[in-house]
């Protein structure tokens, strides 16, 4: 054995520290290196050749004659065919010092054999890669979408599942010489894995010009020649740019979706094709409506790619009609039996050796967790199976677990909403079984409600399940209805624009300043009229669309189509900036923006539950949202050494809170550049010293170089292990407690995931050191705060509240009703604030029911599922209605009615008047300091609209609450839409 294996440590530390070298020791090359290096040991320890190692093979003499190519004339030595060369600078002299130098040549050498062993494993990949290329089915009809497009301006594109149009198309057109090419995806996580494995396969992966943009994050630089993106961020593009004059060819994938901005971008892609001639347009799909984009663009040619779907047996497998006891709970109603038959059936007709998955698709939750339950009693008797779920309340962490492999023997069975069927792509499924149900939000604006109706899907859905069974390998599926109820489904999903609110795209539409009237806008499917009428109406009584041209915004409203959220909370925001509370509303609207950061776990683990009990606030969802945000500030402040468990421990999705962190920061932008607020930048940058700017600059650096990093690493394949089931996925991570322990305290740096280090340097960049502790304490919050974050909330959600019903019995585990003015007896949702402390809604009235602290629940959504659900509630006092309803109508000297729905009966005409008066003066200061900040000026006197705000919500005038659902009054209107509207 070599004499440099004595020496190994000590050569080891020379060439690979923490500052450089090599490589860094805590790289992944470095683990690379020591296992090769390990390998290559033991290759010597059991070499059969007794000869001696010519060391003079290693010696490099000057004196050596050389042909004309530099070439060493003298016996071969295989270290000079390796093109690799170490500089005298890379290792650490001092630790070399006491080793001979042919020991230091023998270690370089080994070294670079190590590349070159790297190299020739990237060729070969490289090979196969190019290979798999050539044999994508899109490669046949690489010339004719090259010669069509360069003929045609538009082109539509039909290609099947497995065909490569998403990476290969873009590829085309960059190699024929299209060099600012957009391509849009729907989803944020498809721009990224499109992006990565885009440059991967041009061998870009190390520059900018393959890159992507998405809402939070991009590594678009000047350099970029092909971008990913979601829709959203090309929406935003066209406002500013109606004619997309830094693109010259746009791509529009997935355009089956139908969802509402993919559809508006149809729209206005089109009409950016008739100012430009020279923009090219490729709309690309797996299941397109041919005929309906056909009639759309009349000019443009259709072509077909096949795709590449290994055979797929198809089989309708029914279950039997039986009876069903209406009045047991819902699981009676789902039958898991069917499932749990067709895993016995895979067992007893396919070897466990065979790999294959299993891929179910149900509904909603409620399904996915009864029919979870009987598969893993299933799985836990036959020790085959290892039972998963998939769907959009789970934490990343439990959802990227349906991408690890199942131990030799066993299979995977994962249970998956809709979200499986095109977003996301998991290998080794072999069988699909198809429910042939999914919940669709339908949403109603005559009384604001948004719907999970459980329906039929499309036949082109059923289809696109069952391709997923037909990816790697010959596949079953497996229909649970017949072949006649799959005769009778719709072609195609029903397009959202035809079900969910309109708000937004109004907005955008609107925003693009086309003076053009929304009726008539050429939309891909006009949406029901009755619904537009009714969404233009709301907005212009709100103040965003100009009452008497409703082909403008007003200045309100330009800021909120500005703004990437929905009007309420866009509303809280500004709202915010003119009583000077903005920094902790920014994260109330960060947060009710985003996907709750509690994951489904939170609710199901007994210690979750209990170890987020200090965190609930009796307020409502809003405050609680508060508390854990800056929690976890406290703790990154601290270090940042426990934010991962602290999140696992109480069933926190931590990467949510991250996503706030960065909306903060977005929406400070938009509203900067609005002048609501002044620029903090420049004056940020003014406050660093020189030594803290290079820092700065220094880690935007490396975030860049993470992003990139990111693009080219591999994911590392994990083992599930063996009864480790969807309720336990999470437990008994492959570290010791120790090994977390000292993994946690060397910090952020130290983290095994290159997104986890990109995550921690965003937040080091967004909020570290003064800025931290600056957002620290605007976030602690004492009673005044709270009463005026009510109002600003309340103002911004507004007519989105209810009035909780008495006759409730306050007690965890009830249902708690509540009464909007459009709908009775809707229920505070069980996992809310105040679902969990119902106690919060009781309130102390008199004989006569009256009391001066009665209050509102105001919500952010009313979701109808298995009942009318209030989501995202909080408790408003109810005289705060006084100062923002559109509608008081007095019905006798001592009672006033709001919006026609409920009645404040006071005890005098006096106590009416005093506070009535009260509210008229507040909601004129109030409607005065928002006209003067959207005119880029400044209320003076905000603090004494602040003191008011407390002074009102402590009057002790008390009153008595009376609905009314049906109110004809022909007595005085004191205060009408017309006359004193607060959003105007």
């Amino acid at each position: 054995m070599s004499e440099w294996i004595k020496y190994k440590s000590q050569l080891l530390k020379a060439y690979f520290s923490s500052s450089g070298g090599v490589a860094n020791k805590d790289s992944a090359f470095y683990k690379e290196f020591v296992s090769f290096l390990s390998r290559y040991e033991t290759k010597l320890a059991n070499s059969t050749s007794k000869r001696p190692v010519n060391t003079n093979l290693l010696e490099i003499d000057e004196d050596i004659p050389c042909n004309s190519f530099g070439v060493p004339q003298t016996e071969f030595n295989k270290f000079f065919t390796t093109n690799v060369v170490i500089g005298e600078n890379v290792a650490d002299k001092l630790a070399l010092r006491n080793i001979p130098t042919l020991i230091i040549k023998q270690f370089e050498f080994i070294i670079s054999l190590f590349y070159k062993f790297k190299n020739s494993r990237n060729f070969k990949k490289l090979k196969k890669l190019r290979n798999a290329q050539i044999n994508l089915p899109i490669y046949q009809s690489k010339d004719e979408l090259l010669e069509k497009l360069e003929n045609n301006q538009i082109l539509l594109i039909a290609g099947d599942t497995g065909c490569g149009k998403s990476t290969q198309l873009p590829q085309y057109l960059l190699n024929a010489g299209y060099t600012k090419i957009a391509c849009t995806q729907p989803r944020r996580i498809a721009c990224t894995a499109l992006a990565q494995r885009v440059a991967l396969e041009m061998l870009k992966q190390f520059d900018s010009e393959i890159a992507y943009q998405t809402r939070f994050d991009k590594t678009k630089t000047s350099s970029t020649r092909m971008l990913f993106l979601t829709e959203g961020v090309l929406l935003r593009q066209l406002v500013d740019d109606p004619g997309l004059q830094r693109y010259n060819v746009v791509i529009l994938d997935e355009v089956h979706e139908r969802n509402i901005s993919g559809d508006l971008l149809v729209a206005l892609l089109k009409s950016a094709c008739q100012r430009r001639e020279d923009l090219k347009l490729i709309l690309m799909s797996a299941t397109i409506n041919i005929e309906l984009f056909r009639s759309y663009f009349p000019e443009a040619p259709e072509i077909s790619v096949p795709g590449r779907l290994f055979p797929i047996e198809l089989r309708y497998m029914p279950p039997l009609i039986r009876e069903v006891d209406i009045s047991r709970k819902k699981s009676a109603k789902i039958d898991a039996g069917p499932y749990v038959n067709i895993l016995q059936l895979i067992d007893k007709k396919y070897k466990s050796s065979e790999r294959g998955d299993v891929l179910i698709f149900l509904n909603g939750i409620s399904e996915i967790s009864i029919i979870a339950e009987a598969c893993k009693e299933y799985a836990e008797f036959t020790k085959k199976w290892i039972i998963l779920i998939l769907h959009s309340t789970l934490s990343v962490e439990e959802q990227q677990k349906v991408f690890d492999l199942a131990p030799v023997g066993i299979r995977k069975c994962i249970l998956s909403t809709n979200i499986a069927e095109t977003s996301v792509t998991i290998d080794e499924v072999r069988f699909v079984i198809d429910s042939g149900k999914e919940n669709l939000m339908v949403y109603d604006p005559s009384i604001r409600t948004h719907k999970l109706a459980e329906t039929w899907i499309s036949k082109a859905s059923a289809n696109q399940r069952k391709g997923r069974a037909g990816r790697t390998g010959p596949g079953v599926c497996f229909r649970l209805y017949s072949e006649e109820e799959f005769s009778k489904m719709e072609d195609f999903t029903l397009p959202e624009i035809k079900r969910v609110s309109l708000d937004t795209l109004i907005l955008q539409i609107l925003d693009m300043n086309m003076q053009i009237d929304v009726r008539d806008f050429p939309f891909l499917e006009s949406p029901e009229i009755g619904p537009l009428n009714q969404t233009l109406e709301s907005l212009k009584s709100q103040g965003v669309v100009n009452a008497l041209n409703e082909k403008m915004l007003t200045p309100l409203g330009i800021i909120l189509a500005r703004l990437p959220v929905d009007i309420p909370i866009s509303k809280m925001l500004i709202y915010a900036c003119v009583l000077n509370k903005l920094e902790i509303a920014l994260t109330i609207a960060a947060g009710l923006s985003l996907q709750s950061p509690f994951t489904n776990r939170s609710f199901r683990d007994s210690d979750c539950v209990n170890s987020r009990q200090h965190l609930l606030s009796d307020i409502g969802d809003p405050f609680t949202l508060l508390r854990v945000y800056r929690e976890w500030l406290k703790l990154r402040m601290d270090g940042g050494q426990d934010t991962r468990r602290w999140a696992r421990q109480l069933g926190i999705e931590e990467t949510r809170l991250f996503e706030i962190t960065k909306l903060r920061r977005q929406f400070k932008e938009i509203l900067e550049q609005a002048e609501l607020i002044p620029k903090q930048e420049a004056k940020e940058w003014e406050e660093l010293s020189s030594k803290e700017r290079r820092m700065l600059v220094g880690e935007k650096r490396k975030l860049f170089d993470l992003k990139k990093k990111a693009g080219y690493e591999g994911k590392k394949t994990k083992i599930l292990r063996e009864g480790q089931h969807f309720d336990t996925i999470l437990e008994k991570s492959g570290r010791g407690l120790e090994e977390e322990e000292e993994m946690e305290k060397r910090g952020p740096q130290m983290l095994e995931n290159t997104q986890d280090q990109i995550q921690h340097l965003e937040f080091s960049l967004l909020s570290s050191g003064k800025a931290l502790e600056r957002e620290l304490a605007t976030h602690k919050f004492d009673d005044i705060l709270a009463i005026q974050l009510k109002l600003i909330l309340a103002m911004g959600i507004y007519p989105q509240y209810a009035v909780v019903d008495p006759a409730n019995n306050f007690r965890e585990g009830h249902d708690q009703f509540a009464h909007t003015p459009s709908k009775p007896f809707v229920v505070i949702h069980p996992n809310s604030s105040l679902g969990q402390r119902p106690e919060a809604l009781r309130i102390e009235i008199d004989l006569d029911g009256r009391s001066s602290q009665h209050q509102f629940i105001f919500y952010g959504l009313l979701l109808e599922t298995t009942k009318p659900y209030l989501c995202n509630t909080c408790r408003i006092p109810a005289i705060f209605l006084l100062i923002i309803a559109r509608n008081i109508t007095l019905v006798k000297p001592n009672i006033l009615c709001c919006d026609g729905f409920i009645e404040f009966n006071f005890v005098e005409e006096e106590d009416l008047l005093q506070v009535l008066n009260k509210a008229i003066e507040l909601r004129h200061l109030l409607l005065k300091s928002v006209e003067l900040k959207l005119n880029n000026d400044e209320y003076a006197d905000f603090k004494d609209v602040c003191k008011n705000i407390v002074k009102f919500s402590r009057m002790q005038n008390s009153f008595r609450f009376v609905k009314v659902f049906e109110l004809f009054l022909k007595n005085q209107r004191l205060l009408t839409l017309e006359t004193l509207n607060f959003y105007n």
